[in-house]
């Protein structure tokens, strides 16, 4: 009887399965496909969520400098960037400045000075601000005003802003001046004009100036 129970306790032992100290599965190769196919859902899901558009942005107000800001919410509180079409909002060229606003010495003062476009209840306007004499003082220029189209379900402005540099000239033409200093250029799909501060005010420069 001892002997039998010996023999049934040793054929136990024989079938019990072992134990793998290695920490790892049994079978890995059947859970490698969908851990693959899991880091590549993740890997695609964040490559779409991170694209950046080659689109120009056409809200771009987290660029405007703090004293030009400050000063359109103290004159023009309910202001906003207008909606361009996407053609003129991709006109201006890489690193140049525009197509919403511009910053430069506008009046020859050695001082920073700003043109920006914004709208108002359904208008556009393109506003140049000179540096006063007081550092935290701008003052302003209205140089145009135009209604918004529609166009694609929304109201837009036609026009994009530009930086004309100093000795430039505002149209090809071989008899047009070159321009005294930095000026504003708006811009429209067919023509441009330029504002060119002379004078105690901005003087516009037509093409056929």
């Amino acid at each position: 009887m001892y002997r039998l129970a010996c023999v049934v306790l040793i054929a136990l032992i024989s079938c019990k399965p072992q134990t793998n100290h290695g920490g790892l599965p049994d079978s890995p190769a059947a859970a490698e496909p969908a851990l693959e196919n899991t880091a590549d859902s993740v890997g695609n899901a964040r490559k779409d969520g991170t694209h950046i558009s080659s689109h120009v942005p056409l809200d771009v107000k987290q660029q405007l400098p703090a004293l030009l800001e400050v000063s359109l919410d103290r004159t023009h509180g309910l202001w906003q960037y207008p909606t361009l079409t996407e053609q003129d909002a991709q006109r201006i060229p890489q690193g140049e400045q525009g197509p919403y606003y511009l910053e430069a010495d506008f009046n020859g003062d050695a001082k920073q000075d700003y043109a920006v476009q914004i709208v108002e209840r359904d208008s556009a306007f393109i506003y140049a601000f000179l540096s006063g004499k007081n550092a935290n003082e701008l003052e302003e220029y209205l140089l145009e005003k135009h209604p918004l189209t529609p166009i694609e379900g929304k109201k837009r402005s036609l026009r994009y802003l530009s930086l004309a540099r100093k000795d430039g000239k505002p149209n090809e033409s071989a008899s047009s001046k070159s321009l005294p200093r930095e000026g504003i250029t708006v811009g429209t799909e067919n023509s441009a004009v330029t504002y060119v501060f002379e004078k105690g005010a901005f003087q516009r420069y037509k093409p056929a100036d």
